[in-house]
């Protein structure tokens, strides 16, 4: 891999401090070799989480389950390490089973590991859900605002204020709180006049940056983004594919937030 990739792939798992991501958005935003260096990154990642989930979906079979209960536990570690329970054992087989190609087998009931392709696409994948929701597209409604400001604020450790987007036909909902690479994420909920929600999300990163912000555009799932960083924190809007309003939306929340 090249240093470039190498980078690439540490900014797609939300590894970058402020200044180092931003000099790769700023690249992503006039090579087109970088964009589609980093499209095929996720592609790649999205294709993978695709093919590990099927193969986790498999019981495994009755008699190399046998097996692996029946193995005998180690017993000649060293005194100070505690011996590992059968059942831990079992569990770290069935991984190595599924990851080394031998069958892709995972017990019945058993929750797959959790794999992340970086907070866009766990973002694509919560929008994904609760786009579609109605009464319950919210935690806390738009009338507790105030509320809504300290409370994501204070939890994800970036203070904001909702951003007046009625400009674009947006009506602000309400916010929640999600979880993407392993970090708090406030969701700020909008919608349009025939229902489609727009939705702000930001979280705080991994370092300040400063001047104007660089602002990045991609689809996933479906989804358009736009997203950036200023200060202490990252930011994307994301909406329906095709949206051609949520650039200048985009602009106009960086402004106010």
């Amino acid at each position: 891999m090249t240093d470039f990739s190498i980078k690439l792939s540490a900014y797609l798992d939300g590894e970058l401090d402020g200044a180092a991501a931003q000099e790769v958005e700023a690249r992503l935003a006039t090579d087109p070799q970088a964009q589609a260096m980093l499209d095929a990154m996720m592609e790649a990642d999205a294709a993978a989480l695709e093919q590990f989930g099927e193969q986790l979906a498999d019981p495994v079979p009755f008699a190399l389950a046998q097996q692996i209960k029946a193995a005998p536990l180690q017993t000649n570690a060293p005194a100070a390490t505690p011996a590992r329970p059968i059942w831990g054992t079992l569990a770290a087989a069935a991984v190595v089973f599924a990851l080394g190609g031998l069958g892709g087998y995972a017990f019945k009931g058993q929750t797959p590991p959790v794999v992340t392709a970086g907070w866009l696409a766990d973002i694509a994948d919560y929008h994904a859900v609760y786009a579609s929701q109605g009464r319950h597209l919210v935690e806390v409604g738009a009338d507790e605002a105030d509320h809504i400001e300290t409370w994501l604020g204070n939890t994800i450790g970036t203070s904001f204020t909702i951003p007046d987007l009625s400009g674009f036909d947006l009506t602000f909902e309400g916010g929640r709180l999600l979880v993407a690479n392993g970090k708090p994420v406030a969701q700020l909920m909008y919608r349009d006049a025939d229902g489609a929600v727009v939705a702000l999300c930001l979280q705080h990163g991994n370092g300040a940056t400063t001047g104007a912000p660089t602002f990045g555009e991609r689809t996933i799932n479906g989804f358009d983004f736009v997203y950036w960083s200023a200060g202490t924190a990252q930011y994307v809007v994301i909406g329906e594919g095709g949206n051609s309003a949520l650039p200048d939306i985009a602009a106009a929340a960086a402004v106010e937030i």
